[in-house]
């Protein structure tokens, strides 16, 4: 998001640059481990399995091959949804413009999605919830912070960046822990199965060793807990021939060219993705710093 007042701008520019000498901000110019940008965890040391995939996604990073470096990630496009948060959900609506960033050092997301010329931004930070306007401009408060928190790791990247934490016996914040996490076969497919925040994901990676699938039973707005299904495809890089780049910082990371999402098989979204960002100008500062910065 854009700074849109001089605090948020220098709280931005003061992370953005710490350690990166001035240069634009992107966490694998970031030093390792300093708390900015989360824990580099070394590929040697995770199941074979789950590097497989997180070299699929091109997660692992430099010559030190290590995975932790690629951490803020933004899927931009459009298609259909439903807006499980609206009071009345159900119906499909048009999304002109979908983003959804997510930064897992965090963690946090910010979904900012367009439909019939009404713009929605909604953030999570943590366990803190809140809406805003536009990116950065007039917060207010929303009860749904639990969902948000647990649909960020339904994503690709994050669903493996859990799967590394989990077999580097890492806590989120990078502390030793014992995770629950199983490797298994089924269909033939790979299956990696672990927890984030005691919540259980089960992903199913494809012929290309990329997440094709992540399901988890998540209690949605209202409390009741249902099974969320994400799926995804046409994965592609920032040098795909034949085919319009997804990443497109040309960074060698693999997007999703379609996600779709069902809730107890009922299709809630269809999304084709147009953009994909890694370790974008993204921040997600506390409503109580941006109503100072009005």
């Amino acid at each position: 998001m854009k700074a849109v007042a001089k605090v948020v701008l220098l709280a931005t520019v003061a992370v953005a640059t710490a350690g990166s000498g001035g240069q634009t901000a992107l966490a694998q110019y970031t030093p390792a481990n300093t708390g900015n940008w989360g824990t580099e965890i070394p590929a040697k040391d995770i199941d074979p399995a789950i590097r497989v995939a997180a070299d699929a996604l091109g997660l692992i990073r430099d010559t030190r091959l290590v995975i932790g470096q690629v951490n803020l990630l933004e899927y931009v496009g459009s298609g259909t949804m439903v807006d499980v948060e609206s009071a009345t959900p159900g119906r499909q609506i048009e999304v002109s413009r979908f983003s959804y960033a997510v930064a897992l050092q965090i963690p946090a997301s910010r979904l900012d999605f367009e439909a019939a010329g009404t713009r929605t931004v909604r953030v999570v930070k943590k366990d803190r919830a809140w809406n805003e306007e536009k990116p950065g401009i007039n917060p207010s408060a929303s009860t749904n912070a639990a969902y948000r928190a647990q649909a960020i790791w339904l994503m690709p990247h994050a669903a493996v960046h859990a799967a590394v934490l989990a077999s580097a016996r890492k806590c989120l914040d990078g502390k030793p822990c014992e995770v629950p996490l199983q490797i298994g076969k089924e269909d033939g497919k790979t299956v990696l199965t672990t927890s984030v925040n005691g919540q259980t994901y089960k992903t199913t990676l494809g012929a290309d060793n990329r997440p094709e699938r992540v399901e988890a039973t998540i209690a949605l707005p209202g409390g009741a807990s249902k099974k969320v299904v994400s799926m995804y495809s046409g994965y592609r890089n920032g040098q795909s021939l034949g085919q319009t780049a997804l990443d497109k910082f040309h960074s060698g990371t693999y997007w999703p060219g379609r996600i779709v999402q069902e809730i107890d098989g009922a299709k809630v979204l269809d999304i084709t993705i147009t953009e994909g960002w890694s370790n974008p100008f993204q921040i997600f500062p506390e409503p109580e710093l941006l109503a100072k910065a009005k």
